[in-house]
């Protein structure tokens, strides 16, 4: 695959927009150190997980046998977090475990395999620079160039048509978070 995309993403067959250079360095050295573990909150964890990325997204599979409860149980969704050995939360979420309107019945003996895919929008600009010490200025494309604030389209020049096709872009990645916080929502 050659080229890439509107914004500059390595695939030219989809239409994203990917972390800055320094950001997925930074990612690059927390993965090859082996520093990062998944809790998945009230289950238990995985220490060094294995961690595929690319220049936008973080797909973590994970394989749990469970242990308990004796009686299945309904669980309608996993309460996640990646964050490092150190305990420095890097991203964390409840993603629905429901399938075709049904939780996941779980109990002890009960196996599951899943990914879990994080896009990444930006990352804590102290994070980026503590873990890539050569990095100066902006470490995201979504931090504003005057205020250093994360912003809707922080220090990229977007033309009226990129415009356009970013907004597209960000409303269905706000739908896709919009519904999982919704099924979510309906089970708590």
């Amino acid at each position: 695959m050659s080229g890439s995309n509107a914004f500059g993403g390595k695939n030219p067959n989809s239409v994203y927009v990917p972390m800055s250079e320094t950001e997925q360095e930074a990612l690059s050295r927390l993965v090859e150190a082996g520093l990062l573990q998944v809790v998945v909150h009230g289950w238990g964890f995985f220490d060094t997980p294995k961690v595929i990325f690319g220049d936008a997204q973080v797909m973590i599979p994970l394989s749990m046998t469970f242990d308990r409860p004796e009686t299945p149980m309904a669980v309608s969704y996993f309460d996640l977090e990646l964050r490092t050995r150190t305990g420095i939360t890097l991203f964390r979420e409840k993603q629905s475990t429901e399938y075709a309107g049904h939780p996941l019945m779980v109990s002890a003996g009960t196996g599951v395999d899943m990914v879990w895919h994080i896009g990444i929008r930006a990352m804590d600009p102290d994070l980026v620079k503590s873990l890539v010490p050569g990095a100066k200025g902006l470490t995201s494309r979504l931090l504003d160039k005057d205020t250093g604030a994360l912003t809707h389209t922080g220090n990229m020049k977007l033309s009226a048509e990129k415009q356009r096709l970013f907004d597209a872009v960000r409303r269905g990645e706000a739908k896709v978070r919009r519904d999982n916080r919704r099924a979510v929502e309906k089970k708590t």
